[in-house]
C-alpha cells in the first residue's frame, strides 16, 4: 500500500513539474513571439515614417505609452462588449441594465477615438506635421501586414500528387 501511495504521490509531483515547466515553455515563447513583433513593428514603423535617429529616439518613449494608453481603453471595450454580449445573451437582464452596458460600451468606443487624436497631438511635439499625421495609417499598414502573414501561415499546405 505505500507502495502505490509512493507512486501516486511521485506521478503527481512528476506531473505538476512538468505543467509548471510546460506554463514557462508557453510565457518564454510568448514572450519571445512579442518581442519579435515589437522588433518588426520598430522596423517597419522607422522604414515607413523614415525616421531619423533623433526623431526616432523622441518618437517611442511617447509611441509606447500612448500605446500603454490605448491598450487600457481596449482591455476596458472589451469588458464592456463582453459585459454586453453576456447580459443579452442570457435574457435576464432588465431593459434598464441592457442600456446601462450598452451605454458603457459606447462611451469606451469613444474614449478611444479621443485619445487617439490626443495622441495626434503627442506626435507633433516630437515629429514633423505629416509623419505625426502618418502614424495611426503606418499602424494600420502594419496590422493588415501581419495578418496577411499569419493567414499565409495559417493556410493548410496544398497536397502533392504523388503521381
Amino acid at each position: 500500500m505505500k507502495k502505490i501511495f509512493f507512486l501516486i504521490f511521485a506521478l503527481m509531483f512528476c506531473s505538476l513539474g512538468w505543467a509548471q515547466n510546460n506554463n514557462e515553455n508557453k510565457r518564454e515563447a510568448r514572450e519571445k513571439w512579442i518581442a519579435e513583433i515589437q522588433s518588426r513593428k520598430i522596423a517597419f514603423f522607422t522604414k515607413q515614417l523614415q525616421l531619423t535617429p533623433e526623431e526616432a529616439q523622441k518618437f517611442w518613449p511617447v509611441y509606447n505609452k500612448c500605446e500603454d494608453e490605448r491598450n487600457s481603453i481596449r482591455r476596458e471595450i472589451r469588458k464592456s462588449a463582453w459585459a454586453l454580449h453576456k447580459a443579452t445573451k442570457e435574457g435576464t437582464a432588465t431593459d434598464e441594465d441592457i442600456r446601462a452596458l450598452a451605454e458603457t460600451y459606447y462611451e469606451n468606443l469613444s474614449r478611444e477615438t479621443a485619445v487617439q487624436k490626443l495622441h495626434y497631438y503627442e506626435y507633433q511635439k516630437v515629429l514633423p506635421i505629416k509623419k505625426a499625421a502618418m502614424v495611426r495609417m503606418v499602424e494600420e499598414r502594419f496590422m493588415n501586414e501581419l495578418l496577411s502573414q499569419w493567414r499565409k501561415q495559417s493556410q493548410p499546405k496544398p497536397k502533392e500528387d504523388k503521381n
